[in-house]
C-alpha cells in the first residue's frame, strides 16, 4: 500500500506516464554454479590439511612432543607453509576461470531476462539486449579482477586460522583434543563465507551487466525493488522500494559511505530492478 501511495503521489505531482518492463530476476543456477565451483576448491583444502595435521600429531614426533620433545613446532610450521603454497598456487590457477565462468552465464541471463523485460515494456518488439560495450568490458574485467582477489585470499586466510590454533594445542600440551573441533568449526565459516561472496558477486556481475546492456538501447532509468528478504534489511533500501532512478544520478546505496550505485552492488544486497521508461517530455 505504502508502495502504490508513493509512486501515484509521484505521478501526480510530475504528470509523468511511467512504462515498466518486469523485474530482472537473479539466476539462482549460476550463483549455485559459482558457489559450487569455490566450494569444490575449498573442501579439498580443508580435507588435505585435516588429514595432514591429524597425521602429524598422531606420529612418532607427535608423540615424542608430549613426552618434552618440542621438534613438532617445526615440523608443523613447515608442513602447514608448505601446504599454504600449494593451495595459494591451485586457487590462483583456477580463480580467473572459474570466475569467467560466472560472468559469461551472466551474460546470458542477462540478455534472456532483459529481452523478456523489454519486450512487455515495448509490447512484444524484439530489442537487442547482449550488447557488450567498451564500458561493460571495462566494468567485467574489474569485477573478475576482483573476484580472482576474493578467491585467492582463501588459503591464507584459511590456513592462517590452522597455524594460529596448531601453535596454541601445542602450547596448551590439549594436541588434537583442541585441534579436531577447531578445523571442523573453521572449515564451516570458510565455506559459509564463501557462499555468500559468490552469491553476492554474482547479484553484482548481473545486474551490473544489466544496467549497461539497458542503456545500450536507451532505457535511462530503472525502478528500484526491494528483494523483502534477510532477517536484518537495510532501512535505506526498503525504503527506496518502488521509487524510480536514473542511470546519470544514481541513488545513495550506503549512507556511511555515502557510495552511489544500482541494486545488488552493495554487500550483500538482494534488491532488484525494473527497467522503466518515463514520458514527461524529456525521455521519448
Amino acid at each position: 500500500m505504502a508502495k502504490k501511495s508513493r509512486l501515484k503521489k509521484s505521478r501526480a505531482k510530475s504528470n509523468e506516464k511511467v512504462i515498466r518492463g518486469s523485474p530482472l530476476n537473479y539466476n539462482a543456477v549460476q550463483g549455485a554454479r559459482y558457489q559450487t565451483a569455490i566450494l569444490q576448491l575449498i573442501k579439498q583444502m580443508t580435507a588435505e590439511v585435516e588429514k595432514e595435521v591429524e597425521k602429524l600429531f598422531s606420529s612418532e614426533t607427535g608423540t615424542e612432543f608430549f613426552s618434552q620433545d618440542a621438534s613438532i613446532a617445526s615440523q608443523s610450521r613447515i608442513l602447514l607453509d608448505k601446504l599454504e603454497k600449494k593451495f595459494l598456487n591451485l586457487f590462483s590457477r583456477r580463480a580467473k576461470a572459474i570466475t569467467e565462468s560466472m560472468i559469461n552465464g551472466s551474460l546470458k541471463s542477462s540478455s534472456s531476462s532483459l529481452r523478456s523485460s523489454l519486450s512487455e515494456m515495448s509490447g512484444g518488439l524484439s530489442l537487442k539486449t547482449n550488447a557488450f560495450t567498451s564500458t561493460l568490458k571495462e566494468k567485467l574485467t574489474a569485477i573478475v579482477n576482483g573476484n580472482v582477489g576474493l578467491i585467492t585470499t582463501i588459503p591464507s586466510t584459511y590456513l592462517g586460522g590452522v597455524k594460529d590454533a596448531v601453535s596454541r594445542s601445542i602450547t596448551s600440551g590439549n594436541g588434537l583434543q583442541d585441534l579436531v573441533p577447531y578445523m571442523q568449526q573453521h572449515k564451516q565459516i570458510t565455506e559459509r563465507h564463501a557462499r555468500n561472496v559468490a552469491l553476492d558477486q554474482t547479484r553484482k556481475a548481473y545486474n551490473t551487466i544489466n544496467a549497461e546492456r539497458m542503456q545500450s538501447v536507451g532505457v535511462k532509468r530503472f525502478e528500484w525493488l526491494h528483494s523483502g528478504g534477510g532477517q536484518h534489511p537495510r532501512p535505506d533500501h526498503v525504503a527506496m522500494s518502488g521509487n524510480i532512478y536514473s542511470f546519470d544520478d544514481l541513488p545513495i546505496i550506503d549512507k556511511r559511505t555515502g557510495e552511489r550505485g544500482i541494486p545488488g552492488q552493495a554487500i550483500n544486497c538482494k534488491c532488484r530492478m525494473i527497467p522503466v521508461i518515463e514520458f514527461d517530455g524529456q525521455e521519448q
